[in-house]
């Protein structure tokens, strides 16, 4: 298996665990305001960041730039979030697939924030880091879920809930 092979079959798998994460949020998208402290991002301005990582990964295939924006997206359903995330991710596979080894092993990708440039890794580098940091702050997000009032979802294996469901006989 090679490198990039390994990446598609990884991105599937977490793709999956953030669309969980996703379908997890509350109903009332008014609760994505909360953050658990003065300097942490909101629960909107976390999924706006991480999940705006899948477009400039599915953009940067072709134009070899991946340009974040620090604006904060926002949505008017959790249906949203999770069609705008399944889109991009989805098409990220498809748009490998194509993709050479000697692409995807030594083309530079620029990574630019608001237009200015900070560095250009080989696109294999890129796109581990920014899938490590989907799962980086889809972590953070799961420490807001019960402050948010919704239960936790399942990202890894079984919730808190789930395990008392379980060991109650549910």
């Amino acid at each position: 298996m090679t490198n990039k092979e390994f990446f598609i079959q990884t991105w599937g798998n977490e793709m999956a665990s953030t669309l969980s994460a996703i379908n997890g949020l509350p109903s009332d998208m008014t609760k994505l305001n909360y953050r658990c402290n003065e300097k942490s991002k909101s629960a909107a301005e976390l999924i706006s960041h991480f999940l705006g990582h899948a477009e400039v990964m599915n953009d940067s295939i072709e134009s070899f730039i991946a340009d974040e924006k620090t604006e904060t997206k926002l949505f008017n359903n959790k249906e949203d979030v999770a069609d705008y995330f399944e889109r991009n991710a989805k098409a990220i596979i498809d748009k490998l697939k194509s993709v050479d080894d000697k692409t995807w092993d030594e083309q530079k990708v620029s990574f630019r924030l608001d237009g200015q440039e900070f560095f250009a890794y080989p696109m294999s580098n890129t796109f581990w880091m920014f899938m490590f940091d989907i799962i980086h702050h889809r972590g953070q997000l799961s420490t807001y879920y019960r402050n948010m009032g919704v239960r936790n979802p399942k990202i890894y294996g079984p919730t808190a809930e789930d395990i008392e469901e379980m060991s109650a006989g549910k």
